[in-house]
C-alpha cells in the first residue's frame, strides 16, 4: 500500500506569503505615488487654466488680477479669492515689482477623510508669473522630496 499524501507543505505556505508580503510592500507605495501624481495632473490644469486668463486679463488692462471672477473662466463654487476643485484650492496674490506686474498662484492639496497618502499631507504647488513661472512644490509635510517627485 502506497502512502500519497497530496498538499503542501508549512514551509512552502510560509514562503508564498512571505514573498506576496514583499511584492505587496514595493506596490503599495508605487501605487499612491500613482493616484497622486493623477491629481496633480488636476492642479496642472488649473494653473494652466489661472496663467492663460491672467494673460488675456494683462493684455486687456495693464495689469493682472487677484479676483479671479474677473477672468474669463469658470469652475464650479469659484469665487473672488478662492478656486476650489476637487483636491486643490487655488488662491491668487497679485503685485509689481522691477520686473513689473506680477502674481503667485498657489494650488494647495485638500484632503478629506485621509484620501491623501501621509508621504505627501496637505502640500502646496507654487508658481511665480513672470518671475518664476515653472511650477514648483511649496509647502510639503511628508518632506520635499516625496512631494517633488509628483512633478517628475
Amino acid at each position: 500500500m502506497t502512502n500519497n499524501r497530496k498538499g503542501f507543505t508549512l514551509i512552502e505556505l510560509l514562503v508564498v506569503v512571505l514573498i506576496i508580503g514583499i511584492l505587496a510592500s514595493i506596490a503599495i507605495p508605487q501605487y499612491f505615488k500613482v493616484v497622486e501624481k493623477s491629481r496633480v495632473a488636476e492642479a496642472m490644469s488649473l494653473i494652466s487654466s489661472v496663467k492663460s486668463a491672467e494673460e488675456r486679463y494683462l493684455a486687456r488692462g495693464g495689469t493682472y488680477t487677484a479676483d479671479f471672477t474677473q477672468l474669463d473662466i469658470s469652475y464650479a463654487n469659484m469665487t473672488a479669492t478662492s478656486i476650489p476643485t476637487k483636491f486643490f484650492a487655488a488662491t491668487v496674490v497679485t503685485g509689481s515689482g522691477a520686473s513689473g506686474p506680477n502674481y503667485a498662484l498657489t494650488v494647495t492639496r485638500q484632503t478629506n477623510s485621509s484620501s491623501v497618502a501621509a508621504r505627501y499631507g496637505n502640500y502646496s504647488v507654487n508658481t511665480n508669473v513672470p518671475d518664476r513661472p515653472i511650477v514648483q512644490i511649496a509647502a510639503c509635510p511628508g518632506g520635499g522630496a516625496n512631494c517633488n517627485e509628483l512633478l517628475d
